[in-house]
């Protein structure tokens, strides 16, 4: 996971939020000994997790970062069954977080600024679907009470006291027009990685519903990891590259 260690000992650990614990050890941020394009690597015992077999390695690799951090969204924080659940783009994060909606019993709402994705998410359990290429305005069948993502376009479309999950991360200042915030009482509700322990329902709950991520496979070799990161570059990966040692 992306979470590699923590104190052991401040409130947020011992509430079993130790993916706030200000001495954390974060993927990328420490143990930098231990790289990521390697077949194998030495990590605390305490933050690894046991992998269901009903879930391949290579499936479960999108799932460790991607699919924990929606995951944590919609479990941690009250999306409940039959909920109106929008989701901007159909990426990496975005087609992952649609299934676990679908299968949470959510009612899922889909964006996308490409048509030609609607049959795609609606085989992974969108109920609707909206084009927003070139939108300056949105109009669909009912409000939304969550939204995964963030932009001015989606505010008139969220329901009274809806939340919204800016999860994907990006440079820059975070912005949201006053009055739309104060008037529906819209709630702006920050999300991270998730702890040890929802992280083990996230694996359980994906094997149990038999999601699976959409991948490609790279061989884990100097050549495999150049053409992987040459097709993430133009945008061609769809929509989570995987090393595979071996291959």
């Amino acid at each position: 996971g992306t979470d590699h260690n923590s104190c052991g000992h401040c409130d947020e650990h011992l509430n079993s939020n130790e993916m706030f614990c200000l001495e954390r050890a974060m993927y990328a941020r420490s143990n930098t000994d231990q790289g990521a394009f390697v077949s194998h690597a030495v990590w605390k015992a305490a933050f690894l997790f046991h992998i269901p077999d009903a879930i391949t390695s290579s499936d479960v690799a999108p799932l460790m970062c991607a699919g924990a951090t929606v995951f944590n969204a919609m479990y941690l924080y009250n999306v409940r069954p039959t909920d109106r659940v929008g989701i901007v783009g159909v990426g990496g994060l975005g087609h992952i977080a649609i299934q676990f909606a679908a299968k949470m019993g959510c009612e899922v709402i889909v964006f996308s600024g490409s048509k030609s994705k609607r049959e795609e998410v609606k085989c992974l359990g969108a109920r609707e679907f909206y084009a927003t290429r070139g939108a300056n305005k949105l109009e669909i069948r009912k409000p939304i009470k969550h939204l995964l993502a963030q932009h001015p376009l989606f505010l008139p479309v969220l329901a009274p006291n809806a939340t919204i999950y800016p999860i994907t991360l990006t440079e820059g200042d975070f912005t949201i027009p006053y009055l739309p915030l104060l008037s529906k009482g819209l709630t702006i509700q920050g999300s991270f990685c998730a702890s040890r322990g929802v992280h083990v329902r996230m694996l359980t709950f994906t094997a149990l519903h038999h999601i699976k991520p959409i991948t490609q496979e790279f061989p884990l070799t100097v050549e495999g990891i150049d053409e992987a990161m040459a097709k993430l570059e133009k945008g061609e990966v769809r929509y989570r590259a995987v090393l595979v040692a071996g291959k």
